[in-house]
């Protein structure tokens, strides 16, 4: 389904990658979703990636800077959500406990944005459209359909982001874990749930990114196929969907899902 006008107020509207080399990122999730892709030169002679599927932008990715290779900073996939005003909304998190991580600044003529942190570290950035208004398909195969917060003290994120986003929240009990899920006025946006024991001490709080596919199984196996790690193998979410958990040649994590609540177009 084609996104014609701005995404709403504080919904998801962009996924976007920091990857270790894009040359090698680039083939491999245009291989697995099908993507076509634009690049373009920025200002700093880096090139950014701009994922597409039949013509349409559905996600973007930068190689990220030496010093953070050096510093081998893991590759990660990382949230953007519509804001009316990057500046309001940075005071906004600061009040509420989170850190500015980066800008607010100007894209060129696509946008304004900034990267935060909740209270327990997770990242995402706010993103003030201009002319990019982000992925321009949504609820089709192999675009970015759920986003689910990893944290450690969901307590305290679930008034910081009900506060910073109006988001509505529900407690629900999936699989025997507190499953917090955030929606506004129309629909659900995203969930959270408590990172317990069985996580490494190392991880830390995260925003992970699904992108919606037709055959959970079969997605899996051809990302095995192009190199990635299987974390999560298909599994089955009762009255949700089949999901898993894969991590790309280069580190960074995403899953997959395939839904049973919404139509999914192909």
């Amino acid at each position: 389904m084609t996104r014609l006008t701005h995404a709403h107020l504080h919904e998801f509207c962009w996924a976007e990658l920091r990857a270790a080399d894009w040359r090698i990122a680039k083939p491999f999730y245009c291989a697995l979703f099908s993507w076509d892709f634009d690049d373009e030169r920025g200002a700093n002679g880096q090139f950014y990636t701009n994922f597409k599927k039949q013509d349409d932008v559905v996600s973007g990715m930068f190689e990220m800077a030496e010093d953070k290779k050096a510093a081998r900073i893991q590759s990660s996939w990382q949230p953007y959500v519509a804001v009316r005003d990057v500046d309001a909304s940075v005071a906004t998190v600061k009040r509420l406990g989170g850190t500015l991580t980066r800008g607010p600044y100007k894209i060129g003529d696509a946008g304004r944005m900034a990267i935060v942190s909740d209270p327990s570290g997770a990242h995402l950035t706010l993103w003030q459209a201009n002319e990019h208004i982000g992925s321009r398909r949504v609820f089709e195969a192999n675009t970015p359909y759920w986003y689910q917060l990893a944290s450690r003290n969901s307590q305290e994120n679930e008034t910081f982001y009900t506060q910073l986003f109006d988001w509505h929240s529900i407690h629900q009990t999936v699989e025997g874990l507190d499953y917090v899920i955030f929606s506004n006025d129309d629909h659900a946006l995203a969930g959270m749930v408590e990172m317990t024991e069985a996580w490494s001490t190392n991880a830390p709080a995260h925003w992970m990114i699904y992108f919606a596919v037709l055959d959970c199984d079969a997605m899996a196996k051809k990302a095995a196929g192009l190199g990635a790690k299987i974390c999560v193998q298909p599994t089955n979410i009762p009255e949700v969907g089949r999901y898993a958990v894969i991590c790309d040649p280069q580190g960074a994590f995403f899953s997959i899902i395939e839904s049973h609540m919404d139509v999914i177009y192909s």
